[in-house]
């Protein structure tokens, strides 16, 4: 936050996308902590990856994105997160997206539940019984149309496409793993990304949004998997949707 509020340091990565000296900074914070939580726990994190440093994984595992939406970041809209999860057996059981500059986090607790709270950006942690968490359950407001959300920095003519089947419904735009934020509280119900992803972006979200009722399927209808390393842990093309209900009713109509 003290880079935000400066000016930050910018650089191009092999695959052209910025990177700030925001991202190492929050990695190296990350990664103190969690090797001081689980310490026999493997991370996988962006920064070190685009170095070519990525340790053995096994059956569990930690991704870390330091800085999503970095070319949000740069704008100055707020709409950035630092994504944590933990991935067993492909899957993503614990997740955590915060949103710094808003104050906003999301997480999955003990019973795979999934929660809200207000947390302010500080040097020392807030004590665990100051904080107030907001279940999840993904459950919309009555009488609110069927709504998408798109990215804000990464448009695709198959994302009109799609959208163009479940009759073209109403859209927000939004940068980051914010998105999953929104599905999870229930005020948007699909977000389809056919654009590039690593399993960084999305496994925090990922697993908030499993905790809140809803799924992330790729378009052939199967759960999104992590650990591929065979692909440098990228994702193929998928669907967020808020209720694994919607998601099983569309995939069955085709």
């Amino acid at each position: 936050m003290e880079v935000y509020a400066g000016t930050p340091n910018v650089l191009l990565k092999a695959d052209r996308s910025p990177v700030t000296d925001a991202d190492h900074v929050s990695e190296e914070i990350v990664l103190e902590a969690l090797s001081r939580l689980m310490p026999d726990v493997p991370v996988i994190a962006e920064e070190q990856a685009a170095r070519g440093t990525t340790p053995a994984i096994g059956s569990e595992f930690f991704l870390v994105d330091p800085l999503d939406g970095t070319k949000e970041f740069l704008k100055a809209n707020g709409e950035f997160t630092i994504n944590v999860a933990l991935v067993q057996n492909e899957a993503p059981v614990f997740g955590a997206v915060y949103a710094p500059e808003k104050c906003d986090c999301y997480l999955t607790l003990q019973g795979g539940r999934a929660f809200r709270c207000r947390l302010l950006p500080s040097k020392s942690a807030t004590p665990y019984p100051m904080l107030e968490f907001t279940p999840l359950t993904g459950k919309p407001p009555a009488g609110r149309p069927l709504t998408a959300i798109v990215s804000r920095s990464h448009p695709r003519p198959e994302t009109l496409k799609f959208l163009e089947k479940l009759g073209d419904p109403p859209r927000m735009t939004m940068g980051s793993s914010l998105k999953f934020g929104v599905l999870a509280r229930g005020d948007a119900d699909v977000y389809p990304r056919f654009g590039p992803t690593s399993e960084w972006d999305i496994a925090a979200g990922h697993a908030l949004l499993n905790a809140a009722g809803g799924c992330i399927l790729t378009t052939d209808g199967r759960p999104l998997r992590y650990g591929k390393k065979a692909t440098n842990f990228t994702n193929p093309a998928f669907v967020a949707w808020r209720s694994a209900l919607d998601a099983a009713a569309v995939h069955f109509r085709g």
